[in-house]
């Protein structure tokens, strides 16, 4: 059983990084990517703890809406928001987390899936011949600071950890959409 989700994981890297190289044509593939990143995110700890559900109100930030921050913005931003957000998780999941109640390797998965999309999308960012240049988001930096901030404060604790896992789904969620509707538009 293992080792089929583990043959079926190498397979979707192996395929789609063939695929998704052609070029931001193709951009659509990204949320194949992305719903894989999702599966990982849920196999690494299943359904939100009931004993976590108080501390989620410790988490003193507004939820980021990356739907509302793409409304009316063109291609390669909302590409580049779907970059940055992508990194700020990445970031996150490759913190110090030798204590993370999730086994270790699918963290790695997960993380793996992360880095595949995030090449994918620099190679979207740069493409030749064009002169776009990267923008900090300062929405999405801010939300990821306290997440960290949130991280470091609770010491990493079980909750904290699932929290902020929740979050990312949240996230990863508002991506499919946004990848949709860079798809329709290519």
């Amino acid at each position: 059983m293992a080792l089929a989700r583990i043959w079926r994981f190498w397979t979707v890297l192996v395929l789609l990084s063939g695929t998704l190289s052609l070029g931001c044509e193709r951009l659509h593939l990204q949320q194949v990517l992305n719903t894989e990143t999702l599966s990982k995110l849920h196999e690494m700890g299943g359904p939100f703890p009931g004993h976590c559900f108080r501390q989620r109100f410790s988490l003193k930030t507004k939820p980021l809406d990356l739907v509302k921050l793409s409304d009316g913005v063109g291609t390669l931003d909302r590409i580049e928001i779907i970059h940055q957000t992508l990194h700020h998780i990445n970031k996150i999941y490759s913190m110090n987390l030798g204590s993370v109640p999730w086994a270790w390797d699918k963290v790695e998965n997960f993380r793996l899936l992360l880095e595949q999309q995030l090449r994918e999308l620099q190679d979207c960012l740069r493409k030749p011949g064009s002169d776009h240049k990267l923008k900090r988001n300062a929405a999405i930096q801010h939300y990821f600071r306290k997440l960290k901030k949130f991280l470091k404060h609770k010491k990493f604790s079980d909750c904290s950890l699932e929290i902020v896992r929740a979050e990312t789904r949240a996230r990863l969620q508002q991506l499919l959409f946004i990848m949709a509707q860079v798809s329709k538009i290519n």
